[in-house]
């Protein structure tokens, strides 16, 4: 038997709960129906001219359309499909040739390692990379990257900045900030990575002026390989790709397409842009019940990032002086799933460097455990794993 499993009949966590839906969420039955029944109907090749070919076709251009109802400013012909936002990323950043398509980059200490290590890939190819510092509420100023950008080379520019955090759920006042870098270079390349905003947040691309985005399915309880980089404007000819190929997806992608990925996806997009005021009230209510009903039962803890608009459904909590992987460990045996900060880097034994950009010690970053909600958690199941957090830290685990 396992740990979990020898919690399942206790008062405090009758079940398993899962609170780690910023690494992944599962996906959907109908998602997970559909994926099944394409690989078993729609086969075929969708480059190949043929009658399947078309039906395969006919498949991607429905995701696209699914991605656009959910992203509004997105056109179907800017939707490129990838196997999710890290390659999305890459694309936008790097390419894939040896000459850097950008004279210099601009981004954040806060952002995912997919797009700060390809910037510094780029930076020892010879482009310039400028970061910019976030405030103590991990919020980026808008004057602050106005003036990098004023002070960037002349050349080809990228801004890569994130719409919300994956740690702390932290949203950034992504029309501001592509305002203020229009004053100095209006000729910029703005991107933002999208992976924790999509789905989560009401979201115009042609209102806050934004030039691409990319995303990965899997955060939105589609398959895991699938994502897309949404070029606003479908034009857009600043963008390489970063592998060569037979040309799929306008050039930008080439290989084979994922057909039954890319209808998982498109299907998980189309149900959350059928409910999405009610998955984003569903998701702050429970992350909303869980920070109260823990507040209420151990005095003390700081959420990290609270002064500034949040994910409705990330809730970053500090403990201070307590382990966060003893923490995380102790929760696991007790069925509840949670993390220190994005799966990407929760194995290595360092202090989460977007907490530390906010100014937090090491020993703050590292006493530090993030809870992420779906739309489909209970108020609940929400106060339950609130109260199994108090009981560990009680030393009750």
């Amino acid at each position: 038997m396992t740990a979990a499993a020898q919690f399942i009949d206790s008062p405090v966590l009758p079940a398993p709960i899962y609170l780690d839906h910023n690494a992944t969420t599962r996906p959907l039955p109908e998602v997970m129906d559909v994926v099944a029944r394409t690989m078993a109907e729609t086969w075929a090749n969708p480059s190949s001219a043929h009658w399947l070919g078309g039906k395969a076709r006919a498949v991607l251009e429905r995701a696209r359309d699914d991605i656009c109802d959910l992203v509004s400013g997105a056109m179907s012909e800017g939707v490129v499909f990838t196997s999710g936002g890290t390659e999305a990323n890459n694309i936008i950043l790097g390419g894939g040739d040896p000459t850097p398509a950008w004279r210099c980059v601009i981004t954040s200490r806060v952002e995912h390692a997919s797009v700060l290590r390809p910037a510094e890939a780029l930076a020892r190819r010879g482009c310039k990379l400028m970061v910019v510092d976030v405030s103590g509420d991990g919020i980026i100023d808008p004057e602050a990257l106005r003036r990098a950008a004023a002070a960037a080379p002349l050349g080809p520019l990228v801004v890569s900045v994130q719409w919300a955090n994956s740690e702390t759920g932290v949203v950034q006042p992504v029309a501001d900030l592509v305002a203020a870098v229009r004053t100095a270079r209006p000729d910029a390349l703005f991107h933002s990575d999208t992976a924790q905003a999509v789905g989560r947040l009401r979201m115009d691309l042609s209102a806050v002026g934004l030039d691409a985005v990319s995303f990965s399915g899997h955060k939105l309880h589609a398959p895991h390989g699938t994502g897309a980089l949404i070029l606003v404007s479908p034009d857009e000819n600043r963008v390489g790709p970063l592998m060569h190929g037979g040309g799929q997806e306008r050039g930008l992608r080439s290989g084979t397409h994922n057909v039954p990925g890319i209808a998982g996806l498109g299907l998980a997009a189309a149900t959350r842009a059928r409910s999405l005021d009610k998955a984003i009230a569903c998701m702050s209510a429970t992350r909303d019940a869980f920070e109260n009903e823990l507040a209420a039962m151990y005095n003390g803890i700081i959420v990290n990032g609270v002064t500034a608009h949040r994910l409705p459904n990330t809730s970053n909590i500090q403990f201070p002086g307590c382990d966060g992987m003893e923490i995380v460990a102790r929760l696991d045996a007790l069925g509840v799933a949670c993390s220190l900060g994005s799966a990407c880097s929760s194995g290595k034994p360092e202090p989460s460097h977007v907490l530390r950009a906010m100014g937090l010690s090491a020993a703050d970053a590292f006493s530090s455990v993030r809870f992420s909600f779906s739309a489909y958690d209970t108020i609940d199941e929400a106060r339950r794993a609130a109260r199994a957090v108090a009981c560990s830290l009680r030393g009750r685990a």
